[in-house]
């Protein structure tokens, strides 16, 4: 059987590239919404469901509740008889001191103390507010300390907070700031994972070239991609001599705190 060809790249390759990381990106954002859109419609089955659950149980509830009320109404009758057989028998208040009238006189003439008046009891303090600490843990890497191995024959060295991802490869080395954006799009949510992915899926394509000169400026100044929290993830291109020139074969990434 014949295997399916590839797509033709519409993107412009140097002669001997045979890989298109841009057709490869493309290719991965494809499948990420066809996954995420078999998850939409499992979560929807899964709240259809337990919506049904939901009525099944509350239909229950209130066919017991009618039960209850009914066995109930005999014993109301005889609390409500025995309320007016009270009422009936009350005694007779003074207005003055608040105790039966019959008494009232006595403690008029000293004859006996005066009731003691309540003491409002204070009410109880509020409990204290939680305090919201900034969860700095999120902006640390999700890859561990040395060495690991990412795709596309990347690799990630990781030493302290910072991580240095190589690229020194025939077909991702490059000059050109859209190339190497791209990869920093592929590879820097492997590092820190959603955190950098929503980050980047807010970031305008292109903004890499425009904050400096991939080759000359931001090997030394970087530049700063915004996160959650006011934070950012500052990234520096690193660079070695080529046979045509400077080629950037590496980055550093930081995250702030």
């Amino acid at each position: 059987m014949a295997s399916r060809p590839n797509p033709p790249c519409p993107h412009e390759l140097r002669p001997g590239i045979t890989v298109c990381l841009r057709c490869q990106h493309a290719e991965r954002g494809v499948q990420r919404a066809k996954h995420r859109q078999m998850l939409a419609r499992g979560g929807a089955a899964v709240l259809s469901l337990a919506v049904i659950v939901a009525v099944g149980v509350a239909a229950i509830a209130a066919l017991r509740g009618r039960g209850e009320s009914a066995s109930d109404k005999p014993a109301a009758r005889l609390d409500s008889a025995q309320a007016d057989s009270v009422d009936s028998t009350s005694v007779a208040v003074d207005d003055t001191l608040g105790l039966p009238a019959a008494v009232a006189p006595m403690v008029a003439k000293g004859n006996l103390p005066a009731p003691i008046p309540e003491v409002a009891t204070p009410a109880p303090a509020a409990p204290p507010l939680p305090v919201r600490t900034s969860s700095v843990a999120a902006a640390q890497p999700l890859v561990p300390v040395g060495r690991t191995a990412l795709r596309d024959t990347m690799v990630a060295d990781r030493a302290g907070d910072t991580v240095r991802v190589s690229f020194d490869l025939t077909l991702a080395r490059t000059r050109r700031p859209d190339k190497f954006e791209a990869i920093v799009r592929s590879t820097l949510p492997q590092v820190y994972g959603a955190l950098a992915d929503s980050a980047l899926r807010a970031l305008p394509v292109g903004a890499v070239a425009r904050a400096g000169d991939l080759i000359a400026t931001l090997p030394e100044t970087g530049f700063h991609i915004p996160i959650a929290g006011g934070r950012t993830i500052a990234v520096w291109p690193e660079t070695r001599v080529g046979r045509d020139g400077p080629l950037v074969v590496a980055y550093r990434a930081v995250a702030s705190r």
